[in-house]
């Protein structure tokens, strides 16, 4: 009897550790989206409760200024509590000046009051917002980075093998920075990654572009 006990309780202790794995495993993963345009309190409000546990949000334009729809945004997103809110920055590297487009963005968070984990640099669209001397691109790209870092701020990667190559090159001047890449296979997790730009591993991907969350036209994003 003190046997079958024993061997019952073990079994209940395997059984619950496998429970409790499995839980882990399953609250670890993260469900984000990165959207362009103004979101509401309300509509944040039911992104999380979609669970949405992580949003960026554009703040700064390829056109070279910042959003004015970015601080209303920001605020919500934070009221409505959703964990964790960054902002993104698409360059205008035909404007010039990459620190001065930084501090610009920097001024504007901090004149709003705005908290933010990380700005990510977008960093797309290969002779259509890039010159073709890739050499010219990987420094405005790198400016942008250490202005961001030496401004305090986090600062991460956007972008995606096909769209980094035709830009830099095989330049790997920011692999110590996070990278979140961008493939549209509709699947949650890194199974398809391959290392580009000296990244061997993500930070995020976003795996679809739509569609809307609570009515907000957004990409979808997912995290470990």
């Amino acid at each position: 009897i003190c046997c079958l006990l024993s061997n019952m309780r073990m079994k209940i202790i395997i059984a619950t550790l496998f429970v409790l794995l499995a839980c882990i495993g399953i609250t670890k993963a993260a469900f984000g989206v990165d959207i362009s345009t103004a979101a509401s309190l309300a509509e944040f409000q039911c992104m999380k409760g979609q669970s949405v546990s992580f949003v960026s949000i554009r703040c700064y334009r390829s056109v070279g200024s910042v959003d004015p729809a970015c601080a209303g945004s920001v605020k919500a997103a934070h009221g409505a509590g959703i964990p964790d809110v960054s902002v993104y920055l698409f360059p205008c590297f035909k404007c010039g000046n990459p620190e001065s487009q930084v501090v610009t963005l920097a001024n504007y968070l901090k004149s709003n009051g705005l908290n933010v984990s990380m700005i990510w640099l977008d960093i797309e669209g290969p002779g259509t917002y890039w010159g073709s001397n890739q050499a010219a691109n990987q420094n405005f790209i790198g400016a942008l980075a250490a202005e961001g870092a030496k401004l305090g701020y986090k600062i991460g990667v956007y972008t995606s093998a096909s769209q980094w190559s035709p830009i830099v090159g095989s330049w790997s001047g920011l692999s110590s920075l996070p990278v979140w890449y961008a493939h549209y296979d509709n699947t949650q997790n890194f199974n398809d990654f391959k290392p580009f730009g000296g990244w061997s591993h993500p930070y995020a991907k976003q795996f679809a572009d739509g569609p809307a969350v609570c009515g907000v036209g957004a990409d979808h994003n997912y995290r470990p």
